[in-house]
């Protein structure tokens, strides 16, 4: 089969110095050893995508002043929250903002055991860009529902479920709200997979996708994944699909800032202090039906990849220790019109890096959606 071969874009440095290269079929092995040899720490170069207009992108030495400051002011006066019953009648939770001046909206899908606290800053800078945007905390996740009674367990039987609560999130809360503005989406990690699968299946509602870190082949350790489903019929018979996996922790309130996904430090810990304050938020360890539906979701995603036709901007992790950059790229080739943007030094929250990294990437959101 002939696939697409997508602009890539290896960022060497924190930003900066750049190599482009498409990657066919016949060299994707190639490809994928060669634009992640090495992560030296070479010193940061001014972006190729300055970001204009209102947004100011926070550094280590400010952040908490703008966060705990007018992030804060604008979250109490001016982003909502509700409830909204999902196609199963359970109930999910979201947040919004669509200023009176915005002519583009942008739906964020957040990743595994993630909640509205780790977007605060995130939304911000789309609301000084001109964007208004929803946030929905996916079932298992925040203040929405629960499949098991631990709070800090996350448990899917499949990921048509994460699908079609988005699915009807958007027809039941986007679209009534949203009116005429253009609509875009923004997909992490776990939500990058949900958010690919809602593509294939649902192409109508979004013009452009930012797909950042996507969950497109998730990463087991050392256990082989013909291993894993090989033991998950066997634990679904034995009905033990709800109880924590191998490998998985329930929360202990010990933060782990070094073996985290974040690069930034005062971010981390902006984040981590509200797990400890809010039960809700300490979500930590997968079921084993959790990963068993992530690996039955990564299959079918990259079967259908060749259904997603609009622009999709990608952004890839150097060193992310979650998630295989192969299902990334052989989305891409699959996919009609997907640009590739690696940043070798990154780990995979990407949006929790230093600001060097920030600047370039939230300057390559803005500039691919047409209103930096």
């Amino acid at each position: 089969m002939a696939y697409n071969t997508p602009k890539i874009e290896v960022i060497e440095e924190s930003i900066g110095l750049e190599s482009s290269g498409s990657i066919p079929d016949t060299t994707l092995k190639h490809t994928y050893d060669t634009i992640f040899a090495g992560a030296g720490a070479g010193a940061a170069a001014e972006s190729k995508y300055p970001i204009s207009g209102n947004v100011n992108i926070s550094g280590e030495e400010n952040f908490r002043e703008m966060i705990d400051g007018q992030i804060r002011e604008w979250r109490d006066k001016e982003v909502k929250s509700a409830d909204f019953i999902s196609y199963d009648g359970s109930k999910l939770h979201y947040y919004f903002e669509l200023p009176k001046e915005s002519k583009a909206t942008i739906v964020i899908v957040h990743g595994f055991c993630e909640f509205w606290g780790k977007y605060h800053e995130m939304a911000w800078y789309f609301r000084q860009a001109g964007y208004g945007f929803f946030f929905m905390e996916q079932r298992g996740h925040g203040y929405s529902h629960r499949d098991v009674e631990s709070l800090d367990l996350v448990h899917i039987d499949n990921y048509s479920q994460y699908v079609e609560d988005l699915n009807q999130f958007i027809k039941q809360v986007v679209i009534p709200e949203n009116g005429d503005r253009h609509l875009y989406l923004f997909a992490h990690s776990m939500g990058g997979a949900v958010g690919t699968l809602f593509l294939e299946q649902y192409p109508r509602y979004f013009e452009k996708a930012v797909l950042s870190s996507p969950m497109l082949d998730i990463k087991t350790g050392n256990i082989p994944k013909s291993i894993i489903s090989v033991y998950a019929a066997y634990l679904k018979m034995a009905r033990k699909m709800k109880e924590l996996s191998v490998n998985q922790n329930h929360f202990d309130g010990r933060p782990n800032f070094e073996n985290s996904s974040c690069l930034s430090r005062v971010r981390y810990n902006y984040q981590f202090e509200q797990r400890l304050k809010n039960e809700n938020y300490q979500t930590n360890g997968a079921t084993f039906g959790w990963g068993s539906a992530s690996l039955a979701a990564n299959r079918k995603l990259l079967r259908n990849a060749k259904r997603v036709q609009i622009p999709v901007l990608m952004f890839i992790a150097g060193m992310d220790h979650l998630v295989n950059s192969r299902g990334q790229l052989i989305f891409a080739e699959k996919s009609a019109n997907t640009r590739v943007v690696v940043y070798k030094e990154a780990k995979h929250e990407i949006f929790n890096s230093l600001k060097p990294i920030l600047t370039d990437y939230y300057g390559r959101i803005f500039d691919f959606l047409g209103m930096g």
